[in-house]
């Protein structure tokens, strides 16, 4: 299992994943063109899929360099994981996710979100106060203010 698990985490990993962006980009295309077959459909996202296949390209061929020349396994260690974060991260994680989507439209989506940016930054190892402050309310506050000033669509808010 192992041995498994270091090969997906290395080069073949890698692959897999660029194989199903790719996927993913070429039946949105075709899915698009299917429902709509005009040129103002596909204005945006016929250039949008055809940069992400060229990146996917490009990404693949540096990838498959690597695994010639070896390089592309993850290295093996032996110290196991036994931090709080590894141990309980991903259940905190969806918890909070939970508690987020719970609470959004009780006290509103600007709040909601800083404080769930906040959380997960320091779950995640963030300790200097002012980059968590300055980046959750950023990342809080600008997409409400751009989905109601912008899109003209009402959401939920509380300070906002």
């Amino acid at each position: 299992m192992r041995r498994l698990t270091r090969h997906l985490t290395g080069g073949a990993g890698h692959l897999a994943l660029l194989a199903a962006f790719a996927a993913f980009s070429i039946w949105y295309v075709i899915d698009a063109w299917t429902a709509q077959a005009k040129v103002q459909n596909m204005l945006l996202i016929g250039p949008a899929a055809a940069f992400s296949l060229a990146l996917i390209l490009v990404l693949a061929v540096a990838e498959a360099r690597r695994i010639a020349r070896g390089t592309d396994l993850a290295p093996v260690s032996d110290i196991p994981r036994t931090t709080f974060a590894a141990k309980y991260g991903t259940p905190i994680a969806a918890g909070l996710l939970a508690v987020y989507v719970l609470l959004m439209p009780v006290i509103g989506f600007d709040v909601a979100t800083v404080v769930y940016v906040a959380l997960s930054m320091v779950l995640q190892g963030a300790r200097d106060w002012r980059i968590v402050l300055a980046f959750s309310l950023a990342a809080g506050l600008l997409p409400v203010w751009a989905i109601e000033e912008m899109l003209s669509i009402p959401i939920p808010t509380l300070v906002l």
